[in-house]
């Protein structure tokens, strides 16, 4: 009979981009709809989102949760990047004003992005801390 191995942890886990993905998917959904809004309700839905983005990537990565959550915070930015590329050619076509890339002064963009990425990794630890064994909380 066969003994069961476990998947290798730390460093060696690779990574995995459908969780990444997944997760900064749902982050750039709150950079989509805190567009055009006054700050606070755009840190409020960024905060929103990354953190359940970074909570999705960690949730569905294997290993690393922390490591994939962060990478849903980038992976958040460049979907939202990618739509406002695609909204500036509809722009440029005729069609509805496409929105700033960074939207206000690059000093609030900056504390934006900072926001973001501490909602995510606190999405990922979350993640983190519920999905370890039993033996190692």
């Amino acid at each position: 009979m066969s003994t069961l191995t476990t998947r290798p942890a730390g460093i060696t886990t690779r990574i995995d981009l459908i969780p990444i993905v997944w997760g900064g998917l749902a982050a750039s959904i709150g950079l989509m709809a805190g567009a055009g809004r006054d700050w606070p309700a755009r840190l409020g839905a960024a905060a929103l989102s990354f953190g359940i983005g970074g909570f999705l990537a960690g949730v569905r990565a294997a290993g690393r949760r922390i490591v994939h959550a962060i990478g849903a915070w980038v992976a958040g930015y460049a979907i939202h990047a990618g739509f406002i590329a695609l909204a500036t050619v509809i722009d440029l076509a005729g069609g509805p004003s496409a929105p700033h890339l960074i939207p206000g002064s690059g000093t609030q963009w900056l504390y934006a992005l900072g926001w973001a990425f501490l909602f995510a990794l606190a999405g990922g630890l979350v993640a983190n801390s519920w999905l370890r064994p039993v033996g190692r909380r």
